[in-house]
């Protein structure tokens, strides 16, 4: 039984802590005996761990470069592996002022670890291809939900007499760009199509302006079962201005609905026949997309990509399972 050792210095990280999951499941529970240690976010020092196989889950800074090093250094034998479930292609261009320092950060990062896991192929070919990191150290595992209650969804119902219902969910951040998305709705008749979204964050009460006088745009708060509203849209639309992956996609196609999402980093290459990708940057690409998406069969596309989120959940187990396997023993 390999010891695993999961790095923590955020629990509210959403989709990140629910990532963790995983290792709960059965095929990897048979292979590996995972725990979760919290890491204070301005530690230099770490500690020495009883584990085969440290998996880091934490965001690099240069600070945690001293960390790392620390890591490195005390756990000499121990495989240490870092998921990178933040930073991506778009995120480099909206955020970062000095591309050097931040890649050469980066790099330094990918030689304190044995191996980096990348959460999209998007992501893996922007770390190999343009910040320099050695393709051997790079891996794609797409990122685990444990939300199988969306199985269970009913099918979408063809909307043939009424507006199309769509959904979007997340943080009110603005690296979710869903003030664009309410203005887009200005452009929309409500014959056509309503919008409801939910979540919190920082931009919530403006959001909430924003939508004040529009009749087909809802904004709620915060919720912890996105299947009650899931079961009630038509399809869900992420306009991101970065996602390395994006699990409301994923949530999406697990609940049969089809997907409207931008054309960054990880999210086109969920889509396949499950939806449509397109420019979401502003308002008015954001109306286009929505008109092109309401002519579509929105039923079939989300019973495809349905039957795609199975298949990519067998093979996230599959891929963990041949990178446990690589710990020494």
């Amino acid at each position: 039984m390999i010891e695993v050792a999961h790095l923590l210095d955020d629990f509210g990280m959403g989709g990140v802590t629910r990532a963790v999951t995983l290792f709960e499941e059965p095929a990897l529970r048979r292979l590996a005996r995972s725990k979760v240690v919290s890491v204070d976010p301005d530690a230099k020092l770490a500690a020495r761990l009883d584990a085969a196989l440290i998996i880091d889950h934490m965001a690099l800074s240069w600070k945690r470069l001293v960390f790392l090093a620390s890591l490195r250094a005390r756990n000499p034998r121990t495989r240490i592996v870092h998921v990178e479930h933040s930073y991506t292609r778009a995120f480099e261009q909206h955020n970062v002022q000095s591309k050097v320092r931040f890649r050469t950060m980066l790099k330094i990062a990918s030689f304190l670890v044995d191996e980096i896991v990348c959460v999209s192929n998007a992501q893996c070919d922007w770390l190999g291809e343009e910040v320099g990191i050695p393709s051997h150290k790079l891996r794609v595992i797409h990122p685990w939900t444990d939300r199988d209650e969306l199985y269970s969804v009913p099918a979408a119902q063809p909307a043939t007499d009424r507006p199309v219902r769509l959904l979007a969910y997340g943080r009110y951040a603005r690296v979710k760009n869903f003030a664009p998305l309410i203005e887009a709705m200005r452009r929309v008749s409500p014959d056509t199509a309503t919008l409801t979204v939910f979540g919190e964050g920082p931009d919530r009460a403006e959001l909430e302006a924003w939508a004040a006088d529009l009749r087909n745009v809802e904004v709620l708060g915060p919720s912890s079962s996105p299947a009650d509203f899931l079961a009630h849209c038509d399809a869900v639309v992420v306009p991101s201005r970065c996602e390395a992956f994006g699990l409301v996609a994923t949530e999406a196609r697990m609940a049969g609905r089809a997907i409207l999402v931008a054309d960054v980093d990880g999210l086109p290459e969920q889509v396949g026949k499950a939806g449509l990708v397109a420019r979401m940057d502003t308002a008015d690409a954001i109306a286009e997309a929505i008109h092109s998406l309401v002519q579509c069969d929105l039923a079939a596309m989300g019973e495809t990509g349905r039957s795609a989120a199975k298949a990519q959940a067998d093979t996230i187990i599959l891929r963990w399972a041949q990178l446990i396997k690589q710990a020494p023993v």
